[in-house]
């Protein structure tokens, strides 16, 4: 119920990178059921989410999403999300905000990218398989979901902070708050590439649990974490961005690590 809910939040905050669909060939989430694959597919039991996840649930329920003012049953339409000019690179860093009930934003997290690296196998990126997951669900550049073997993908590592700012945060996180992008070099058009990694080095489990995506900061405190993303075939690292995976920000606003150059 708690992965429905959240895909929910996805739509009716208009936060998430939006699908194109697949009638138009473009690299994407078309449905509610693709939002939701993305999450850890080996769970046995539902993730519990975060202070700052359940209150965006909250505020969306009482209506204060964007689309709050549609009438009942009528149809959601999903943002189509264009690349802003908040580009940041390795040294910057990024505000997680949230929505609170009084209908303002809240600053969660802050997240300092380090480096960012593409490499062609675990061993080169000096990563431990058996400490990763064996393949994740991405999406490719037609906006099909497909499994994306260890053994087959690139490896996407990027190093950073992450800073708990959220007075009213209990420590626990999810790291698919955190995503990997793409955008279309020509349109400029942003799509999910995936927010599901292959190893977490904060994780509070092991590869294949259930809450392996969770990993604990304290209010007020910060945590180096490596984080590592199997990129299929078809991505070049010039066309992928880190982001949040919804971001309440005004479209022009929201902000992008870029992975330029680091390949």
């Amino acid at each position: 119920m708690k992965k429905y809910i959240v895909s929910m939040l996805f739509l009716t905050l208009s936060v998430s990178l939006a699908s194109c669909g697949r009638e138009n060939n473009a690299q994407g989430i078309d449905t509610l059921s693709g939002i939701d694959s993305v999450y850890h597919t080996s769970m046995e039991s539902e993730p519990d989410m975060s202070n700052a996840e359940e209150k965006a649930i909250e505020k969306t329920a009482e209506g204060g999403g964007p689309d709050s003012g549609k009438e009942e049953g009528e149809s959601v339409e999903e943002e189509e999300v264009l690349l802003s000019d908040k580009l940041l690179k390795a040294g910057d860093t990024m505000q997680v905000l949230y929505p609170t009930n009084e209908g303002t934003l809240s600053q969660g997290l802050e997240i300092t990218l380090h480096e960012a690296k593409m490499f062609a196998s675990p061993e080169e990126a000096e990563l431990d398989r058996a400490q990763m997951e064996k393949s994740t669900e991405n999406y490719d550049v037609s906006g099909e979901p497909e499994w994306c073997d260890i053994n087959e993908g690139k490896v996407l590592v990027c190093d950073m902070t992450v800073k708990n700012v959220n007075e009213d945060s209990d420590g626990e996180q999810h790291i698919s708050e955190i995503m990997v992008a793409y955008a279309d070099p020509e349109t400029r058009k942003v799509t999910i590439v995936s927010c599901a990694p292959a190893y977490l080095s904060a994780s509070s489990s092991k590869a294949g649990a259930s809450d392996y995506y969770h990993y604990q900061v304290s209010k007020g405190e910060s945590k180096d974490i490596r984080v590592a993303w199997l990129i299929q075939e078809g991505y070049e690292a010039k066309n992928l961005y880190l982001c949040v995976t919804y971001d309440v920000r005004d479209m022009k606003e929201r902000q992008y690590f870029t992975m330029n150059g680091q390949e």
